[in-house]
């Protein structure tokens, strides 16, 4: 234990004095803080209208005079499609009723205006019709939501930045070599250069969510996303220290593995669920899908279990066949 706390002091003097952890821990910091002027823009987009096929032709060439409307089959499909990262409102018939969906975190003009736009449609025809509102009772913005999952991944990146720069600094300077014949074990050496890619996301994680306005948000289900989703932050670290030999290799580095990490989140939004199988084998994939769950607050225990499961397995894969190599020998 002496030796490993001795690594973990080492490399946070070390990132202190270069204001390298600084500049890591300011960064995210100061991206929610600029992203949380944002949201409220971003939120008032066009109206849109998710619709069963059982609300009548003529409502939906209406609805489509105020926005945009997507129709499916039913109201199960409905009320999946309104529980997406942007701001909707579900719209159904059952029986002679209309009923309105809401999520819960929608803005005021969603939910006011697509009341008034129904009413109007409707009442004008002189068609008797009772509505009835449901809140699904998310509370959180679809676009904080976003934000604040891409963050924790973006601090993930950020503190395997500092892992592997703190490497390559100790392969410059020829310390690898001295430590090479001190009794430290290699799993020592590892957890005490894993310490700072640990301890920063566990607590500028809550920090951020602060920042963004995230509320009702489950504790427990954040702490161990995050916890199990520190490996990326390790394993991260432990791929640019190994495979570079000076830094600005390891910017080289940083930036390639950051157009993975990156891709990986863009097609978990954008991609349709059946051909996101190809990200699959992204550890930061199934962290991302995690965290959303967790902020939009429809994820299960058993869930969290399975995401954790593939990042986990995935992250010890990989190190596995980069140890094999010769990559992390290399160190």
């Amino acid at each position: 234990m002496r030796r490993i706390f001795n690594i973990f002091k080492r490399d946070l003097s070390g990132s202190l004095r270069d204001s390298l952890l600084l500049y890591m821990i300011a960064a995210p910091v100061i991206l929610a803080l600029v992203l949380r002027f944002f949201i409220a823009g971003a939120d008032t987009a066009a109206l849109q209208f998710a619709v069963d096929k059982n609300v009548e032709g003529k409502i939906i060439e209406e609805l489509r005079k105020y926005g945009s409307v997507e129709v499916f089959d039913d109201g199960k499909g409905v009320e999946k499609r309104i529980w997406g990262a942007d701001d909707i409102a579900g719209i159904i018939k059952v029986g002679d009723e209309y009923r309105i969906i809401f999520e819960g975190n929608e803005s005021n003009d969603t939910k006011e205006l697509s009341q008034m736009i129904m009413q109007d449609i409707l009442y004008h025809k002189d068609i008797e019709v009772n509505f009835m509102v449901k809140d699904l009772g998310r509370k959180n913005s679809p676009v904080a939501v976003v934000e604040a999952a891409s963050l924790f991944l973006m601090l993930f990146a950020l503190c395997g930045a500092v892992i592997g720069f703190n490497i390559i600094e100790e392969k410059e300077s020829q310390t690898l070599s001295a430590l090479s014949v001190t009794p430290m074990k290699g799993y020592e050496y590892i957890i005490g250069k894993s310490l700072i890619g640990i301890l920063i996301p566990l607590i500028l994680g809550y920090v951020l969510i602060w920042l963004l306005g995230i509320k009702n948000v489950d504790s427990g289900k954040l702490f161990v996303m995050t916890l199990c989703g520190t490996i990326i932050a390790v394993l991260v670290g432990f791929i640019v220290g190994s495979l570079s030999s000076n830094q600005i290799a390891g910017i080289a580095n940083l930036k390639v593995l950051g157009i993975i990490l990156s891709g990986s989140v863009v097609g978990a939004l954008m991609l349709p669920e059946g051909k996101q199988i190809f990200l699959y084998w992204i550890p930061v994939y199934w962290s991302f899908k995690g965290f959303y769950g967790i902020f939009i607050g429809n994820i299960t225990w058993r869930q969290i279990i399975i995401y954790n499961a593939w990042v986990m397995g995935l992250c010890f894969l990989i190190f596995i066949i980069f140890k094999r190599k010769g990559g992390i020998n290399a160190i």
